[in-house]
């Protein structure tokens, strides 16, 4: 994946470097975009470069459909997979990932165990005899599966149901209490500098 943004940042460079406008469509390596891409004037070398990675995104897609039938083929018959797959915006990919990162959940003795293994655990910060203060998770631990695990709660959150419902619930609860910045006519026009 690190290897397509790379080729994808060189492309959107090119383009940079001889001011050519973002594209109109969507995304730039679709067929669209495509098309879009084959009517802008560059130079020839610079036109032959894209072309060469175009064709390097075309074959780095080809080889990453193979992947995910192998592993799709792979995971088919695994229990573990199948019974994550029953949960919402966990897809066969992310059910893979995280069965490949955490391996047999049996191995944890309680559910904190593996969320400390995650690294979604709160951080806590104590002196003494002082109280504990709870910040924002620690992120230690794999962040693979840390990774599968905001893909599969993006997925859930858009998803219609329980927990499409439950997130809308919070982002509003959370819009309220980000602090509000002054108005523009609020403020002085040149800082107290006029």
């Amino acid at each position: 994946m690190a290897h397509r943004t790379r080729i994808k940042n060189e492309v959107h460079a090119i383009l940079h470097a001889h001011l050519v406008p973002p594209c109109p469509h969507a995304e730039l390596f679709g067929r669209l975009g495509r098309i879009w891409l084959s009517r802008q004037l560059i130079p020839d070398d610079e036109a032959a470069a894209i072309e060469r990675h175009l064709r390097e995104l075309d074959r780095l897609g080809e080889d990453l459909a193979g992947l995910d039938r192998e592993i799709a083929q792979a995971a088919v018959d695994d229990p573990a997979i199948k019974r994550l797959l029953t949960i919402t915006g966990v897809n066969l990919i992310v059910a893979a990932g995280l069965v490949a990162a955490i391996g047999n959940v049996r191995r944890f003795a309680d559910p904190q165990k593996l969320v400390s293994y995650v690294g979604l655990n709160p951080r806590v910060r104590q002196s003494g005899l002082g109280l504990a203060q709870h910040g924002r998770i620690s992120k230690r631990g794999r962040s693979h599966a840390r990774a599968m695990l905001v893909e599969a709660a993006w997925a859930a959150a858009k998803a219609p149901g329980p927990l499409r419902a439950f997130f809308l619930r919070i982002r509003a609860r959370a819009a309220t209490r980000l602090p509000r910045s002054p108005s523009p006519a609020s403020r002085p026009c040149c800082a107290g500098t006029c």
